[in-house]
């Protein structure tokens, strides 16, 4: 009789454990069904000022935008009633963006009249919007030396190499001396590669932990980041790079928004504002503000893929 007593408190213990595996399960599936409502309120729209000048002898263009709630999907609506201009302020000579529509303002340089930017000059960026006067400032510093764009041939093995071609290395050299930034931009095709996984920011050479200075910039600046490791360049494509002087405190902001960006998973922090260069001079202004206002240096060179 024993081993009868035996069997059936065993499957009484295997019956009464199943029963609580299910309602255990059970209990699971309903909470990972729960809907949760996330209220957010609705804040006023800030002035969004998107305003990346550089030297180039082609158009410029500002961008004005009002923000758009955290789940609002409409598209963010543009700016088309203010009067927008940067000012030089070593030699006080201004230049006016004029609205095109959709929000952006436009001016195109004239090197025969002198109407350009120049190098180590400072400059005063002012916006008159809805009663706002608005303001920022910014100089225009060097940029980097570009030596030449040199081919690697790749035969793709897994990651980092996911496709056999060519990739591209800069051979560029920061500028001798601390407190430089740059923003290094790659284009396929003319296609900017935007993404913010793309983002490709240097100080100096990118290495401050060092006294080195002036030299090439290090290998995830001038390889890693001008190259799109799942998509190789292929024959007959152009890739052109350009290094932009950016200033310390772009390279702050955009370090943020990398930040933000990528601000996910189990040690997530707080989702938080990223600050403006951008401030009003009048009293109880209409308008937050979001944005930045940059002016820049820029070297570029450009290189075929061989057939």
């Amino acid at each position: 009789m024993k081993p009868q007593i035996f069997t059936i408190a065993k499957n009484n213990i295997f019956q009464s454990l199943t029963i609580m595996a299910l309602v255990i399960l059970a209990m699971f599936q309903s909470s990972c069904e729960d809907v949760i409502t996330v209220k957010v309120d609705n804040k006023e729209p800030k002035l969004v000022v998107d305003a990346f000048i550089n030297n180039l002898p082609e158009t410029q263009t500002i961008t004005l935008t009002k923000s758009v709630n955290y789940f609002d999907t409409n598209q963010a609506p543009t700016v088309n009633n203010a009067t927008v201009l940067i000012v030089d302020t070593n030699s006080l000579k201004p230049f006016f963006f004029i609205p095109k529509g959709e929000g952006k303002y436009q001016f195109t340089p004239n090197p025969a009249t002198g109407d350009t930017f120049a190098i180590n000059h400072a400059y005063a960026l002012l916006i008159l919007v809805d009663g706002d006067t608005l303001t920022s400032f910014c100089k225009l510093n060097r940029t980097a030396n570009i030596d030449s764009i040199r081919l690697v041939d790749v035969v793709g093995n897994g990651p980092p190499f996911n496709t056999t071609g060519y990739y591209v290395e800069l051979m560029a050299k920061d500028a001798f001396g601390k407190g430089d930034f740059y923003w290094i931009k790659t284009f396929r095709n003319d296609t900017f590669l935007s993404k913010i996984s793309q983002l490709n920011i240097s100080a100096d050479m990118g290495n401050t932990s060092t006294d080195v200075d002036g030299e090439l910039f290090i290998y995830p600046i001038r390889y890693n980041g001008v190259n799109d490791f799942f998509r190789s360049y292929k024959e007959g494509e152009e890739v052109r790079i350009e290094v932009h002087s950016i200033d310390a405190i772009a390279y702050a902001w955009f370090n943020l928004v990398r930040n933000e960006n990528q601000n996910g998973g189990l040690f997530a922090t707080p989702p938080a504002n990223i600050f403006s260069n951008i401030i009003a001079l009048n009293k109880n202004p209409k308008y937050k503000l979001g944005g930045l206002f940059n002016m820049s240096a820029v070297v570029a060179q450009s290189i075929k893929i061989p057939k």
